[in-house]
């Protein structure tokens, strides 16, 4: 108890630091996108497919009735400064004359941006941004020492007047301290010594990165050489319920041989049979616990099992998280790379989202299905015998239910990385019911092995281990999945099976088997001999213990079954636990005949009839002459 309350804090400690974990992660990831990243309303948008058609705004282009925005943003990381408007072009193919696109002057006012940035790593100060007039307009206008021309940047139009609510002069100086903020941040970042810190400070989070993923891969080698250890002792455990021992494999049957044992009076007194009755019900008792004691630690290895795979499979994903903080971080910092760092949190963020969710549901999925079989075979209601069979073909059905859920959440993770990339997936959906459509015809028959396969295994026709006859093919099942049966016959032979054509099997091991001993003797015998002679060889084979654990109850002599010319039919009954009918009738036979030799009992012959009467036709000479009248 103390171990199990201990198991039980350290996996709560564990998880708790675990969650620990990943909180600080998506806590660190909240403060790079408050302070160094805009919005994520602001990340930029993957192209559409409706991007390409000429009624529909190209990408970055919003639009809201007569006019049409676009972002400009920063040349160094991307973040958004503000906005220029248009009128809307509802045709990109036919535009109107002195109509300016607003996706090309935002284009325009971008490129400007970029040689404004080159020039300010040269400059001793940083740029200056000052307003002028043209054309009754304002116009931002960007000087430095390098040139004594200004670079006009952008003038503000009506529409951005407009669609802003504020004045020309008003949306000019506003645009204007943007724009001069801009510059000096320019300034500042394209410095060296800037440059030489951010690349010191990206450097030793690059090292850091390295011994973090150094102790997650030493933890990972403890738990896959753990995880060895504990697949080696669960696959013993498998073993050992697979080859149970032949006393396991003779109680299901207990019960019912010590109810017909009472009946029998012919061999012990009642006393002694509830005598017998009683240590062997305290026998089955004991067995039945040493069984379900062997599933409970099966179940709690395969658990431990499942924890070790659990851990691994988060110390993975936490290396994913780590590192891809960890780059997010040095892109935003390195000024080279800060335009590319508003990307690392658009998509790629969405792919880690997606498929860490469909891999954590894979996961509970299986943990599921674990427990859910589980509680199917230890079922205490159930024959020992019954959960013996379903404790060796439940692995069979696990990993077939495994594969169909991490099939069908692997296509949904699919599918939607498909849309995440605006990739039309029902086109795609539906191509693939058709090619599913083409495919399902040509493979009929592997459905329907299919289909049948999973109703021999839910129905427990018969399970690996059991000699069936399947049509005019029979053997021992060595091998069992969905698709195929595979038979071993006496001769040696492999018989492969498909599922589609079981049709009639005939199961001669299923919980237990019997001799069926018949032998025709001649009418010359005393019958009542040659009972009683079957009686006591039934007897001394039962109680002798080489044979008694193979015997599930004492045979049966149910006397004469036939009486025809050749003699007289006597039938024999044995019992026997799955697989040991052969063995049993071999060394039955062999003790019958030694017993008829012994008493001097004779089997039966076919009876012959001699005619001696010749069958020779009479000549004319011997019919007599008729008397003339």
């Amino acid at each position: 108890m103390r171990q199990f309350f201990a198991s039980r804090i350290v996996q709560a400690a564990f998880r708790f630091a675990l969650i620990g974990l990943l909180t600080c992660g998506l806590a660190i990831a909240g403060e790079l996108t408050m302070y160094q990243f805009p919005a994520l309303g602001q990340l930029p948008s993957l192209p559409t497919g409706l991007s390409n058609s000429a009624f529909s705004p190209p990408d970055g282009v919003s639009r809201n009735g007569e006019y049409e925005t676009a972002p400009i943003r920063s040349p160094l990381d991307n973040k958004l400064l503000f906005e220029v408007t248009s009128p809307t072009i509802l045709n990109r193919e036919d535009i109107p004359e002195n109509r300016l696109p607003v996706e090309v002057r935002a284009q325009e006012v971008n490129a400007r941006l970029w040689r404004v940035l080159s020039r300010a790593a040269n400059a001793k100060e940083a740029p200056q941004v000052a307003i002028a007039i043209l054309n009754n307009r304002p116009v931002l206008q960007i000087s430095d020492d390098q040139t004594t021309r200004p670079i006009r940047l952008v003038t503000v139009t009506e529409p951005d007047s407009d669609w802003s609510g504020k004045s020309l002069d008003e949306l000019a100086e506003e645009w204007q301290k943007i724009l001069q903020d801009e510059m000096v941040r320019f300034k500042e970042l394209t410095s060296q010594k800037v440059i030489l810190q951010r690349l010191r400070q990206a450097f030793q989070l690059l090292l850091g990165l390295v011994l973090a993923s150094g102790i997650i891969w030493f933890l990972q080698r403890i738990l896959t050489r753990r995880q060895q250890t504990l697949e080696a002792r669960y696959e013993e455990q498998l073993a050992a319920i697979a080859s149970a021992k032949q006393s396991e494999q003779f109680l299901p049957h207990a019960p019912a041989s010590l109810t017909e044992n009472h009946a029998s009076e012919n061999r012990v007194s009642e006393n002694r049979d509830g005598e017998n009755r009683d240590s062997e019900a305290e026998e089955i008792a004991d067995l039945r616990s040493q069984f379900l004691t062997n599933l409970q630690y099966q179940f709690s290895v395969k658990r431990q099992l499942d924890v070790d795979k659990f851990l691994k499979w988060a110390l993975s994903w936490i290396f994913i998280l780590m590192w891809y903080v960890g780059i997010a971080k040095i892109m935003a910092m390195v000024p080279l790379l800060m335009r590319w760092s508003l990307y690392v949190w658009a998509t790629p963020l969405a792919l880690l989202v997606i498929w860490f969710g469909i891999s954590l549901l894979i996961r509970i999925s299986r943990s599921l299905i674990d427990r859910f079989l589980f509680s199917w075979k230890i079922n205490r209601l159930l024959p020992i015998g019954e959960t013996q069979r379903i404790a060796l073909r439940t692995k069979t059905i696990s990993e077939a239910l495994k594969g169909l859920i991490t099939f069908v959440l692997t296509l949904i993770g699919i599918v939607w990385t498909l849309g995440l990339f605006n990739i039309p997936t029902s086109s795609i959906l539906a191509g693939g019911a058709v090619i599913g459509l083409a495919i399902s015809f040509g493979s009929q028959s592997l459905i329907k092995d299919l289909v049948n396969g999973c109703l021999i295994l839910i129905e427990d026709q018969f399970a690996v281990g059991d000699v069936v006859q399947i049509g005019d093919k029979g053997g021992l099942v060595e091998r069992l999945n969905l698709r195929v049966t595979q038979l071993r016959n006496s001769e040696g032979q492999l018989i492969t099976i498909p599922n589609s054509n079981i049709t009639n099997v005939c199961n001669l091991t299923r919980l237990w088997s019997r001799v069926d001993f018949s032998i025709i003797v001649a009418y010359e015998n005393d019958p009542v001999k040659v009972l009683k002679v079957l009686k006591q060889v039934s007897e001394d084979l039962y109680n002798e213990s080489e044979w008694r654990d193979r015997l599930i109850e004492s045979p049966e002599v149910l006397g004469i079954d036939e009486l025809d010319h050749t003699g007289m039919l006597v039938r024999v009954w044995i019992k026997t636990i799955p697989l040991e009918q052969w063995s049993v009738g071999r060394e039955f036979r062999l003790r019958v005949r030694q017993a008829f030799e012994a008493n001097h009992i004779q089997i039966g012959k076919p009876q012959w009839i001699t005619y001696s009467a010749s069958l020779e036709k009479p000549t004319l000479a011997a019919i007599p002459e008729a008397n003339p009248t």
